[in-house]
C-alpha cells in the first residue's frame, strides 16, 4: 500500500495543476457567449459569438493569424455598457475552416454583418465595427460600401497581403478613431495615412507604446485606449 500512496499523491498533484491551468485560462476571456454559426457568400462556413441581447451591437473583427478569443474580456466589458457584441474567426484562423485569405476579409466580415442584421433583427443604424489590423483594413472595406454606425481600426494596415483600404477609406461616411502605437512604426505610420486620406468625422490617437491590434486593449495604455472608445461610441450612439 504504501508503494501506492506517492504515485496517487503525484497524479492528484498532477490533476489540480491541470485543474488550475484551464481556470487560468479561462479567466482571461469572455464568459456567456453563445456560439453561432453563419455562411460567407462563397459557402465557407465561419464560427461566432454572440454576447449580450441589446439591439445595438459590436462586431469585433481580428487581427491576421490570430482568432476571435484574442479580444479577451473586452466583450464583456462592451456588454456591461448596453451593447450586444459578435465576434467571429475569419477563414483559416480558429475554428473557421479553409485557407486563410486576407485578400477577402472583407467579405467574411459583410457576412457577420449582415448575419447580424439578418438574425438578430438589427436596422442598418445600430451596428458598430471594431476592427484589429487585418481586421480593422476589412472593416473600412465593409462600411465604404455598407452603413455602419461607427468603426474603430486599432492598428490598421494600408496593405495587409493583398487586403487594401486606400482606394476605401474616403467613401467612408460615418464616424472613424484610428488608434496606433508610436512605437508600432508602421501601425502609426499606417493609420495617419489612413486618416489624413478619409473624411470628417474621424480621429486618431497614436498612443506611447509598442502594442498592435487586440494587445492595445490590454497593455500599459489598455485604460485609455478602452476609454477612448467607450467615449467615442457614447458620442456616436
Amino acid at each position: 500500500m504504501r508503494k501506492r500512496v506517492a504515485p496517487l499523491v503525484a497524479l492528484l498533484a498532477c490533476l489540480a495543476l491541470v485543474a488550475a491551468a484551464c481556470s487560468s485560462s479561462s479567466g482571461t476571456s469572455s464568459s456567456g457567449g453563445r456560439s453561432v454559426l453563419f455562411r460567407a457568400q462563397d459557402g465557407v462556413v465561419l464560427h461566432g459569438t454572440i454576447y449580450g441581447d441589446s439591439l445595438t451591437m459590436i462586431i469585433l473583427a481580428h487581427s491576421l493569424n490570430s482568432d476571435q478569443k484574442s479580444w479577451g474580456q473586452f466583450p464583456d466589458i462592451l456588454t456591461n455598457r448596453g451593447y450586444s457584441v459578435l465576434t467571429f474567426d475569419f477563414r483559416g484562423h480558429g475554428a473557421s475552416p479553409a485557407a486563410k485569405e486576407p485578400g477577402i476579409a472583407d467579405a467574411d466580415l459583410a457576412a457577420a454583418l449582415d448575419f447580424a442584421r439578418n438574425t438578430q433583427g438589427l436596422g442598418r443604424h445600430d451596428v458598430y465595427v471594431i476592427g484589429s489590423n487585418m481586421g480593422a483594413t476589412a472593416a473600412i472595406k465593409v462600411a465604404s460600401r455598407e452603413q455602419v454606425k461607427a468603426l474603430v481600426a486599432l492598428s490598421p494596415g494600408v496593405n495587409i497581403r493583398g487586403l487594401t483600404a486606400v482606394p476605401d477609406i474616403d467613401r467612408v461616411e460615418e464616424p472613424k478613431l484610428f488608434i496606433a502605437a508610436q512605437n508600432d512604426t508602421q501601425g502609426a505610420q499606417d493609420a495617419q495615412t489612413l486618416y489624413d486620406r478619409a473624411h470628417d468625422p474621424r480621429q486618431i490617437q497614436i498612443v506611447p507604446g509598442n502594442d498592435v491590434g487586440t494587445d492595445l486593449l490590454k497593455g500599459v495604455q489598455g485604460d485609455k485606449v478602452r476609454t477612448a472608445i467607450l467615449d467615442f461610441f457614447g458620442s456616436n450612439r
